[in-house]
């Protein structure tokens, strides 16, 4: 069951499908919109969507945190009695808090009572864990009284880290001017990716007539910020602004760029640079979220500071990379799929 069946979400379950052949599975998948509602309204989506599928029986309910998974085991008799693991591909606790919705307390109990069912919960990074459970703890205190203190290391005791795998990526690389850098940001365009610091670094190196050029990619929504328009117009660094929708195209102009900048202020794994960083791109990203378990400190920037100070810091350090040499770019291999199959089998 997904919840909210996004671009990384539907590429995980369609591994989980392909890859694990000795399960038969079923899936009920809500189209990626209307986040609010999905939320809290998703099991009666659900029901709508599939009705057929939630009155059979299973071995087993494998569903993203989004899912509302006790309300829908106890709406839908033939599921009660059904073996579930929750699968973190974010959590709602971790919302930088300038941003935090009213609704947000809603989405925190509604993982917090569908962590409680499941039999087992997988995170796709231990900073996903780790804002998760650190959270319901913060939760747990706000409570006036009749608080399960115990609940986070209740949690914990069945909780296991599981990356979301990627497919392997072409090793042929585009050969480029060594006196050139070509950075992409490839990320989705809302608020969360920052675009007010990637619109900071671009301003900061068109100003020093570095010869850097910047591609920007990711997926676009009806509503997006206002900082993609602006930088749209400024051609003479951003040489494209657009989705690639074509996947052998956008691995084409992942194969030909140096770097790959993530500017996020919220993120739990970063399969888009990872994907970047597997066809060959070096990574440059903020000592922040689930980087720092990921990469070593040679690839990430410091992130403290307001957003023009950040911008100087990449801005440095793309300059620094572009006069001695860039580093090798890291080793993806340990989370392609083949690798992760086995663990994902012995895990459900």
């Amino acid at each position: 069951m997904s919840g909210y069946h996004s671009l990384s979400q539907a590429s995980w379950a369609d591994f989980i499908i392909e890859e694990l052949t000795h399960i038969d599975w079923s899936m009920i998948a809500l189209p990626p919109r209307y986040f609010s509602w999905r939320m809290r309204g998703n099991p009666l989506s659900i029901g709508q969507l599939a009705p057929e599928l939630v009155t059979r029986e299973y071995d087993v309910i494998l569903a993203t945190a989004s899912v509302d998974l006790a309300t829908i085991q106890s709406i839908y008799p033939a599921l009660r009695n059904t073996s579930s693991t929750l699968y973190f591909h974010d959590n709602q606790f971790d919302y930088p808090a300038a941003n935090n919705p009213q609704s947000v307390v809603d989405w925190q109990i509604t993982h917090i009572y569908s962590a409680i069912r499941a039999n087992k919960l997988l995170f796709n990074s231990q900073y996903n864990q780790d804002s998760f459970l650190n959270g319901v703890k913060r939760l747990m205190k706000k409570m006036p009284d009749l608080a399960p203190k115990k609940l986070p290391d209740e949690l914990k005791k069945k909780s296991v880290i599981l990356p979301v795998p990627i497919k392997p990526f072409p090793t042929q690389r585009t050969v480029r001017a060594t006196n050139h850098l070509r950075v992409i940001w490839n990320h989705r365009w809302e608020w969360d990716k920052c675009p007010d610091l990637l619109e900071a670094t671009v301003n900061i190196l068109e100003a020093s007539n570095a010869s850097i050029e910047v591609i920007i990619t990711g997926q676009e929504f009806r509503t997006k910020p206002e900082n993609f328009e602006r930088l749209q117009r400024k051609s003479t660094i951003v040489s494209h602004c657009a989705f690639v929708e074509n996947e052998s195209d956008y691995h084409a102009l992942l194969s030909s760029c140096d770097i790959v900048l993530s500017t996020a202020i919220h993120e739990f794994q970063g399969i888009a640079v990872l994907e970047a960083v597997a066809a060959g791109c070096v990574p440059l990203l903020p000592n922040r979220l689930s980087y720092p378990e990921m990469y070593s400190s040679d690839y990430l920037y410091e992130s403290n500071g307001n957003f023009e100070q950040q911008g100087q810091k990449i801005a440095n350090k793309l300059k620094l990379w572009k006069e001695f040499g860039l580093p090798k770019a890291p080793d993806m291999s340990h989370f392609y799929r083949s690798n992760l199959k086995n663990d994902y089998k012995f895990e459900l």
